[in-house]
Order: structure tokens, then C-alpha cells, then sequence
């Protein structure tokens, strides 16, 4: 079985992380389809899913006629932070983001208007259950020609500033600002960075006891909040320095084993991206092999050599020949006894050096983060120098 499972509290259902597609600006929140991996506990409800600062470059620009008004319409149990929701990683193709977002959570479809791509999620209160308590919005577009600075005035709006402090995001300088409205009952979370050009941004609003009770939560949110594009990886070198191994920053190695400089076995673990009924966590896996093989071994042949070693299990769902990088790519809907996954290989032979990277995930967690998957295929080609040799 390649997708590995590991245990994680006692969330209340089960939850998936399957981002809807791009969409008009005053769209409604989708409950996904529900089945064994069921999105987030989506209900049906508009939103107010338009940022201050967007509102902003909307009144100097030809959206002017748009007024942010929506009607919210939340129901269903409370928010019960005992024990506390499991956290599961969102990822957003949209905008290449990802981050950490509790259990139970409404997902809104993203939206792109003037030049800015936004999402917006959802949780309740913990003083009124029915009705929603705070909010999340990640947003990504071009940088504004005024700054970070002015862009953090207009969502403070008519806030007080609690804090101000040095943070990073893709290795670039960013900033964190707290708001809290005079009578301690509204308070918000920012973070604002330009990363090459680009405007990045993390914004949690809402009733200042539900933020405090997620408190935790948020955290780990802006810890890990994270740009998703192959350049922002983090680099696994294998011993030597020769063979270099990009990475999601958010997927951990699980294990690495050499033999004799002959061939190289690496592991990596994305974090959580679903929550089973009985409470454990599902993940993503990458695996990668590099062997010796013989100088003038050529990557159709080492294909056709491995597809001979696959079992009945394996059904060949597509299959396409990367071109620019000579490579090949398959992706294979994969049968066992405990449970089914799809799995992507991609084969590649270079100087006498074969690669095998391979990525299991469980079906509907790879569908929901197919995206994410390919910008990490990408990342095995955009550097020259990783694809050395055990000499």
C-alpha cells in the first residue's frame, strides 16, 4: 500500500480538501460530493468574499459598479474545539499556495478580479454556532506600486494595531500585523509579502473569542503558509552533493538509503490532505530511485523494462512522453487489498543514471491536488545540475 495512513485525534467527520475551480466574483460556498473522502463539512452559503484592499483598487479601476454585499447562511452543529478539529493542508492551484486549515471549515470558490487571485474560508462561532465566527483569505496577485505598508492600512480599516512583526514566506522578507477593535470583541491576523513582484497575502478575521480559541490553529497557518511554485522547493542533496532532489518545504523525508554508490532510495510524506470517518489522516507520498544502469540505456527501453515488473493490480489510466525533457509519464490506477490509489511515475535516464520518481496518493486526494503534483513533476527538470552521477 503506497498511501501511508498514521493517526490524528478524533475529528468529528470526515474531511477532504477538493478547491472548486475559478468562478464568478458573487459565487456561492459548494457542499462537495459527499463519500469516503468528503470535502471539509461544506455547507451552502454566500460570503462577503472581497478583501478591503481589493475593494480598494476596485473603486480606482473599471470594477467600480461592484458592491461587496453577500447574505450569510450557515448551519449545522457548532464549532467544538474539544478535542480540538484535525488540520488538514489545503491547496489552492489558483493562487500556489498551501497551508494548514482545521477540519470542518467552509471552502468558498476562488475568485480573480483585477489581476488578483482570492479564496475564502469559513469557520463557525464558539458562542453562536449557527452563524460564522472567523474568516480566512489568501489572496495572490501584482504587487501595488503604493506598498505593503499602505495595503496593511486598508485591511486594518477602522481596527487598532495590537501588533507588528518580522516574518518570511518563500525565503523573501514578509510582515504580521494583529488588529483588535476598541472593544476587544473584532480582531484579525495579516500577512503580507512580495514575493518577485508578487503580492501574497494571509487574512483572518472574525470574533476575537473564536480566534482565541483557534489560536493554535492560526499559528500553524501562518507558520506554514506556503507559495508552491518548484523555484521556492526545498533541496534534498544526496551524499556527495552530485543528485539533487526538489520538494514541497511542507513534505518531510521519511527516509533515504544509499548502496555502495550504485543506487539511491528517497522518501518524502506530504502533510494532511484528508481525514478518514475513524480519524486518521491521509497523505500523499513521493519515492525516488536512481540507479546505475548501462551507458547507452535509453529511457523507452528502461520503460519498457520496468511496465514488464507491474502486477495485474496496475491499470494504466494515461501515459504521455515529455518531450523537452525526454521523460515519460504514466499515471496508474493501482488495486490492493486495503485500499486503492492512483499512482504518477515518471522514468528518466540520464548519463548512465536512471531516475524513477513516483507519487501515490489516495483517488480523490489526487484529483483535489493534481495541480500541486505537476508543478512538483516540473521540479525534477528546472536544474541542470541535479541530475548527476555516484562518482
Amino acid at each position: 500500500m503506497k498511501a501511508q495512513l498514521h493517526s490524528s485525534g478524533d475529528p468529528s467527520r470526515l474531511a477532504a480538501l477538493l478547491l472548486p475551480q475559478i468562478c464568478p466574483i458573487f459565487s456561492s460556498s459548494r457542499a462537495l460530493p459527499a463519500g469516503r473522502l468528503a470535502p471539509l463539512g461544506a455547507t451552502s452559503h454566500f460570503h462577503q468574499g472581497l478583501l478591503a484592499m481589493f475593494a480598494e483598487l476596485c473603486r480606482r479601476s473599471q470594477y467600480r459598479w461592484l458592491l461587496l454585499t453577500a447574505l450569510v447562511a450557515l448551519g449545522g452543529v457548532g464549532c467544538d474545539l474539544t478535542p480540538k478539529p484535525a488540520l488538514i493542508t489545503v491547496y489552492s492551484p489558483s493562487l500556489e499556495v498551501s497551508f494548514p486549515l482545521p477540519q470542518g471549515w467552509t471552502a468558498d470558490e476562488a475568485t480573480t478580479q483585477a489581476g488578483f487571485s482570492m479564496q475564502t474560508f469559513t469557520g463557525r462561532s464558539v458562542d453562536v454556532p449557527d452563524r460564522p465566527g472567523i474568516r480566512v483569505q489568501i489572496l495572490a496577485g501584482p504587487m501595488p506600486s503604493d506598498g505593503i505598508a499602505e495595503v496593511s492600512r486598508r485591511f486594518r480599516g477602522e481596527l487598532n494595531v495590537d501588533f507588528e512583526r518580522a516574518a518570511t514566506l518563500a525565503d523573501r522578507e514578509a510582515t504580521e500585523w494583529g488588529f483588535v477593535s476598541a472593544d476587544e470583541e473584532e480582531s484579525s491576523r495579516l500577512l503580507l509579502a512580495d514575493v518577485d513582484d508578487t503580492l501574497y497575502g494571509l487574512f483572518v478575521r472574525g470574533e476575537a473569542r473564536t480566534l482565541t480559541a483557534y489560536g493554535d490553529a492560526l499559528d500553524r497557518m501562518f507558520k506554514e503558509f506556503s507559495v508552491e511554485r518548484s523555484q521556492f522547493f526545498d533541496t534534498y542533496e544526496a551524499p556527495g552533493g552530485k543528485i539533487r532532489i526538489k520538494h514541497p518545504r511542507s513534505w518531510t523525508r521519511t527516509h533515504a538509503a544509499a548502496s555502495g554508490g550504485e543506487s539511491l532510495f528517497v522518501g518524502f510524506r506530504s502533510p494532511p490532505l484528508a481525514v478518514e470517518l475513524e480519524g486518521t489522516t491521509v497523505h500523499a507520498t513521493l519515492e525516488v530511485s536512481v540507479n546505475k544502469v548501462e551507458p547507452d540505456k535509453t529511457v523507452e527501453s528502461f520503460y519498457a523494462e520496468r511496465t514488464e515488473l507491474l502486477g495485474d493490480n496496475y491499470r494504466l489510466v494515461r501515459h504521455e512522453t515529455l518531450d523537452d525533457v525526454r521523460a515519460i509519464s504514466t499515471l496508474y490506477y493501482v488495486e490492493t487489498q486495503l485500499v486503492d490509489y492512483l499512482e504518477r511515475t515518471v522514468y528518466f535516464v540520464h548519463d548512465g543514471i536512471s531516475y524513477i520518481y513516483k507519487l501515490n496518493a489516495r483517488n480523490q486526494v489526487y484529483y483535489a491536488v493534481e495541480p500541486w503534483i505537476d508543478e512538483i513533476v516540473l521540479s525534477f527538470f528546472d536544474d541542470e545540475k541535479k541530475h548527476g552521477n555516484f562518482d
